[in-house]
């Protein structure tokens, strides 16, 4: 009886027991649960802000206070009739443009008269006066002399250049008739044309004298006042000749014998003028030779005192200061030209070119219509469709996108950047930078680099998140612009153009001609649907050839932020990887002289997985230059690793098994600090801590077992527990991106590969199917995103590659080496 209610007292406390136990599991269940929800929802708010902060940038950056886009380009056939739904006025900017334009030209310009000038030169003559008075009375030996003093002198003071052969002429001045004289002239007659003015060329509406016709008068009045010259005085002066008939002999014998002959006659009794005789009279006298010569003496005489009066003759010159102050006076009291827009007015008229005034009245129009529908709702609805399509984009297609933080961050980065340099360049339209030019507004929309986010983003994440950001950056361009679908293809080929010539930039050059190529799908573009529209060829050539320089801008561009973005964000190009794969990198020359072997083992794992990575459609650069380097650590102890022994001996022979997994562990320690060092790109140094993943150190885990087990337990104790396996296990981390695995399995393959007795077809695939099966086995690919289907593929690609790396040759027989000259005194080679 006591042994039964002992049974069922047991199993009450059993059954109590397993509900507790139940309980605890079901409670630590729920906080599993809870815990693992709780990261889910931390990670999940956590995307969903920092998401909400890029779209509100987006929006901010495109859209926020943007004027009314959509205009029109100056040139271009209006597509449609647009008709205005309201009465409005304004004021033309344009029409005024042209009134004040209108104004400046046609006010009458401000001259200034030259006082200082005209009072110098009365100064002059009055000194040339005096002067040849004090000539007059002089020898002639001290006249001569004087004569050069007055020249030099009036040179110097006045700035008036004579010869003696001008004083000589000038010595006539007084010889006129009563009343009349040569200096009083040339004043009068200058006084006369300063005080009207004299102007290069005047205008149609100003009453100055034109300097061709101010020195053709001074011409004529010299011209008249030398014929009025006195030859000969009447005859109280005793038949005196003012001009003598010696000093024209040589140029002028026909006028010296003419006067000779007439003052014999005169000396005769013959007739004689009142007043004397003239030059005018010799010219008209019947000798027909004297005439003459007095004419041409006459000229000459006129010409030389009409130079003279043409010294004196100063030009107005044009007051800029005071004509501008009279413009701006004019364009003061101009009426505002206001512009007035009833309801129903034609805006723009179907198949007629923009013009100016058309464009300007179209804006206005548009501010109106924006002010009233607020275009900011709809923009911020299009923003929001646009990244609920890139949220589902990237769950479908990309969904580890989110776990890269920082190449989501160089997406986020490099769009919002490419928004604001859109921006800007469309702002500049409206700055004094271009004056209100329609013609060069109309090219802004051209001038947008809408190629440079994808450009980047295929560079340093991918094609997939590079088709997505071309989508994204042709919408908001095309929204920034209030445009339709013919802006949105024309921005959207450029970038997927762009990004596709970026998919291989192993060259930072080849930036260039991607942009390049991009620049001339959008001219192309630009073009075609220009012609086709009606903007005309000159239009739509200006378009094309904008399109086409600021795609080279982009690739440049490219170019210079690329060296920013990578070490902003410490990723690496295949541009950077391809430079590291050089030999000449002085961590590779270091190790082919201190780990000589471990140097070709690193160019066999690169050559695997390069293959590999190509067959699988992983990245092939990355796989061949963090193969170069996922050893590098073992040139700390290099005598320590078998393919760099050689000759010498063996030193694990003197260690204990669990300080040589230690030394043999260490080199990835050591190639992480060289790697940081060197400053190698993150991608290296995690390749160089994967590519063990948490395998075990077989051999000296073995020896460690094998020694174990040959030693005697104390008390008899037979139990052996062996060695601890996590002492000969790399520290890891599993490989975690397809390269890293590629590698992790070309540096055991390859390393395996080596010792193999015979190498066959066979032999090849059996090693390697142990190699791949005890990895999977060992979970080292549980935190690797390669599938089954691409291992197999890898699989194939080691066995394609390790067949020919390690084929066999064919050994000759004795009596065909001989044949091949081995040991022939008759070789080739042989000295």
């Amino acid at each position: 009886m006591v042994s039964e209610e002992s049974r069922n007292t047991r199993r009450k406390n059993g059954r109590s027991r397993m509900r507790r136990r139940l309980d605890e599991d079901a409670t630590e269940m729920d906080d599993s649960q809870l815990s693992r929800w709780g990261r889910l929802w931390e990670k999940g708010a956590k995307q969903a802000i920092l998401s909400i902060l890029f779209a509100v940038s987006v929006v901010f950056i495109c859209f926020v206070g943007q004027d009314p886009p959509g205009l029109r380009t100056l040139g271009e056939v209006a597509p449609e009739n647009i008709y205005s739904d309201r009465t409005f006025n304004y004021l033309s900017d344009v029409r005024r443009r042209e009134a004040e334009e209108w104004i400046r030209s046609s006010t009458p310009r401000e001259f200034s008269r030259n006082f200082s000038g005209e009072e110098g030169f009365s100064k002059a003559l009055i000194r040339l006066e005096e002067g040849l008075l004090a000539i007059e009375s002089m020898q002639d030996s001290s006249a001569e002399a004087a004569r050069l003093s007055l020249i030099e002198e009036l040179d110097k003071n006045f700035q008036l250049p004579l010869s003696a052969d001008d004083l000589k002429n000038f010595a006539h001045w007084r010889d006129f008739p009563e009343g009349e004289n040569l200096f009083s002239e040339i004043s009068r007659i200058l006084g006369h044309l300063h005080l009207v003015g004299v102007v290069k060329f005047p205008s149609t509406d100003q009453k100055f004298i034109a300097e061709s016709n101010a020195t053709g008068q001074i011409d004529n009045l010299m011209v008249r006042l030398t014929g009025r010259l006195i030859v000969l005085s009447g005859l109280e002066d005793g038949f005196r000749f003012f001009i003598n008939p010696e000093e024209l002999e040589e140029q002028y014998s026909a006028l010296a014998n003419h006067l000779a002959d007439l003052r014999n006659h005169l000396e005769e009794g013959g007739a004689f003028a009142e007043e004397g005789l003239l030059l005018k009279d010799l010219i008209e006298s019947a000798d027909a030779n004297a005439s003459f010569s007095a004419q041409e003496f006459r000229n000459d005489l006129a010409s030389n005192f009409a130079d003279l009066a043409k010294l004196g003759l100063h030009l107005r010159t044009i007051d800029r200061v005071a004509t501008t102050a009279a413009q701006e006076r004019a364009i003061g009291e101009m009426d505002q030209p206001i512009v007035s827009v009833q309801e129903g007015d034609l805006i723009l008229k179907k198949g007629i070119r923009v013009t100016e005034a058309d464009l300007e009245k179209y804006s206005k129009y548009l501010n109106l219509t924006t002010e009233d529908r607020n275009l900011l709702p709809k923009r911020i609805f299009v923003t929001f469709g646009t990244f609920v399509f890139a949220f589902v984009y990237i769950s479908l297609i990309l969904p580890n996108f989110w776990r890269d933080t920082a190449r989501s961050s160089i997406v986020a980065v490099v769009i919002l950047v490419n928004l604001s340099i859109s921006r800007f360049v469309l702002e500049l339209g409206g700055t004094e930078l271009f004056g209100g030019n329609a013609l060069l507004v109309g090219l802004l929309p051209y001038l947008l680099p809408v190629s440079f986010a994808s450009m980047v983003v295929m560079i340093t994440v991918g094609p997939r998140m590079a088709t997505l950001t071309a989508l994204m950056t042709s919408i908001f361009h095309s929204t920034m612009q209030n445009a339709g679908i013919e802006s949105l293809s024309v921005a959207l080929s450029s970038a997927l153009v762009g990004a596709f010539f970026c998919r291989e930039v192993r060259l930072r050059g080849s930036a260039l001609k991607a942009g390049a190529f991009a620049g001339l799908t959008g001219a192309i573009m630009a073009l075609g649907i220009g012609v086709a529209s009606g903007s005309g060829g000159v239009a739509s050539a200006n378009h094309a050839l904008a399109s086409l320089m600021i795609g080279v801008f982009t690739g440049a561009l490219v170019l210079g932020a690329m060296p920013l973005i990578e070490n902003g964000f410490k990723v690496a190009t295949d541009a950077t990887l391809f430079e590291l794969t050089d030999f000449n990198h002085p961590l590779l020359r270091q190790m082919q002289v201190d780990a000589p072997g471990t140097y070709h083992h690193s160019l066999m794992v690169a050559n695997l997985s390069e293959n590999a990575a190509v067959a699988v459609g992983a990245n092939p650069i990355m796989c061949r230059a963090c193969s170069l380097f996922h050893d590098i650590g073992k040139m700390a102890q290099p005598n320590y690793f078998t393919e760099n022994q050689g000759e010498f001996g063996n030193p694990h022979n003197r260690r204990d098994p669990a300080m040589s997994a230690l030394i043999i562990k260490s080199h990835v320690k050591e190639g992480i600090e060289m790697a940081r060092e060197q400053r190698l790109p993150k991608v290296i140094r995690d390749v160089i801590r994967q590519h063990h993943g948490t395998t075990l150190v077989k051999y000296f885990y073995h020896e460690a077992k094998k020694r174990s087990r040959q030693e005697t337990l104390p008390y008899g104790e037979s139990e052996d527990k062996g060695p601890d396996e996590s002492t000969y296990r790399y520290d890891g981390p599993k490989p975690r991106f397809k390269e890293s695995a590629i590698i992790f399995f070309a540096d055991s393959v390859e390393a395996a590969a080596r010792s193999l007795p015979k190498v066959t077809q066979h032999s090849v695939e059996e090693l390697l199917e142990g190699i791949f099966q005890d990895r999977l086995e060992d979970g080292q690919l549980d935190e690797c995103p390669l599938t089954l289907e691409e291992v197999s593929k890898i699989k194939k690609s080691f066995i394609k590659t390790t067949l020919n790396m390690l084929h066999t040759r064919i050994e000759y027989p004795d009596d065909e080496k001989k044949a091949k000259g081995v040991g022939d005194s008759h070789s080739p080679f042989k000295s």
